[in-house]
């Protein structure tokens, strides 16, 4: 836009200490809303400046909001490698259980000459 366009408008100036507290206030409630964009609009309010203006500050610091944080990531690889791991014994525990019941595969000689299995072969 040109300088003389009346629809430029002027950003407007905040101090470094409103930018700093937005973004730790930011940093210690964040978790306590269900996304960055609630917390950011709380944080906008709280300073009187546009929510853009906040979002802007908070992606300079943090990154975008798509990109999980690196405490994030390592909570969740966590409950992974447990719900692994849960799996993993579960699965032993029915093999070990279907072993002990038989044999693996279904054939005549399984159920006999009058079974559904063997008129079926």
């Amino acid at each position: 836009m040109r300088a003389d366009d009346p629809r430029e408008h002027s950003r407007a100036e905040y101090p470094a200490e409103t930018r700093t507290w937005a973004i730790e206030e930011y940093e210690k409630s964040h978790h306590n809303y269900g996304s960055r964009a609630e917390c950011v609009a709380a944080l906008a309010i709280a300073v009187g400046a546009h929510e853009n203006t906040v979002a802007r500050w908070i992606k300079q610091q943090f990154g975008s909001s798509r990109s999980p944080a690196a405490d994030e990531m390592i909570a969740r690889l966590r409950a992974a490698e447990a719900e692994n791991e849960r799996l993993r014994r579960e699965n032993r525990t029915l093999t070990e259980r279907l072993a002990n019941h038989g044999p693996r595969s279904y054939t005549g000689e399984a159920f006999g000459p009058r079974s559904l299995g063997a008129a079926a072969l």
